[in-house]
């Protein structure tokens, strides 16, 4: 039995955790099950109790054995110029059976059109091979495949780190706000051939692969990061990364992570080693607060992939996002 899921029935779902196949964080593998479970529980009820997400249970035997949770993106609906939900959890336990799994998607769907939803957007595992199967049963198409790095600073301190060689003339500082219309600028230029989801996506309006990256900048500079390092080259900014502390739901189950969320070379400057050097500051920052650092890149960022691996990070973790447009 398919059944909406709200706050009343958050201690069923605790019991449940356990039993589904997939955790999330599975990139963090120094944490233990119960506190990926703690953090788990805590932010399907925050999101609940936001009023803009919702969620559907399978039940078997009054036993909870799959859930999905969905809510609308204000953030990506303000970039897109069309209205978007985001499926955030879509799990199931024992061999998800995927009759279950097309019934809590067919709810989703059902749902989501009726509010007039166009874009329905969800990343999964990619060992989540009975929610991929789901999905593309469903009309989702695979827009973008992400690794995820991971550092642990408790098995390679700083000091250990050969640091990379320094390009002349290149400075290294913290952002200000007078920046944002450079890093704008240079974001622009930086995504417009980018290989991501709304890249990729031939459905998405012209253009909108940079306004998303534009955007998160702004959000950056209002909040949503705790510091961004730029890259000057003779007094020109030739790149900059993101970076923030764990959150405050993070904190309270003791994930003991930093994170860096984006970077951006200007292609005049690519292939010497800005990167690098960016990541290797932005470790120098992080891991006063945190023993364990984060971040994605796509799968075909080989020279991304390549600077990680060179200052000691490894991968971790892979994931897929999908797509699916709903008819007007």
């Amino acid at each position: 039995m398919i059944a909406p899921f709200d706050l009343t029935a958050i201690e069923s779902l605790k019991e449940a955790l356990p039993r589904f196949t997939h955790r999330p964080l599975p990139h963090l593998t120094y944490l233990k099950p119960d506190q990926i479970d703690g953090f788990w529980l805590d932010d399907i009820a925050q999101d609940l109790n936001n009023g803009n997400s919702i969620a559907f249970a399978s039940y078997h035997d009054d036993r909870i054995n799959g859930l999905v949770l969905y809510g609308d993106s204000p953030w990506d609906a303000k970039v897109v110029g069309k209205s978007v939900a985001v499926i955030k959890y879509f799990v199931g336990s024992g061999e998800d059976d995927p009759r279950m799994l097309n019934q809590l998607l067919d709810e989703v769907l059902q749902r989501a059109g009726s509010r007039g939803i166009c874009l329905v957007t969800c990343k999964v595992q990619s060992l989540q091979f009975a929610a991929i199967h789901a999905l593309e049963r469903h009309g989702f198409l695979l827009m973008d495949t992400l690794v995820d790095f991971v550092f642990d600073f408790s098995h390679t301190s700083f000091d250990k780190i050969t640091p990379p060689q320094r390009l002349s003339g290149l400075n290294v500082r913290l952002a200000n706000p007078e920046d944002l219309p450079e890093l704008l600028a240079l974001t622009e230029i930086a995504f417009a051939q980018h290989f991501g989801r709304y890249n990729s996506d031939p459905e998405m309006p012209a253009g909108t692969g940079s306004r998303v990256y534009q955007e998160w900048v702004r959000s950056s500079f209002g909040g949503g990061a705790d510091w961004i390092l730029i890259a000057e080259i003779n007094n020109r900014i030739a790149g900059y990364s993101v970076w923030k502390k764990a959150s405050a739901l993070e904190v309270k189950h003791s994930l003991d992570v930093g994170h860096c969320t984006l970077a951006a070379i200007h292609p005049e400057f690519f292939g010497r080693g800005l990167y690098t050097t960016l990541t290797f500051e932005g470790m120098r920052i992080t891991h006063q607060f945190a023993n364990h650092l984060d971040a994605p890149t796509h799968v075909s960022h080989y020279h991304v992939q390549r600077a990680m691996i060179k200052l000691g990070w490894k991968i971790a973790g892979v994931r897929h996002s999908f797509h699916k447009w709903l008819p007007d």
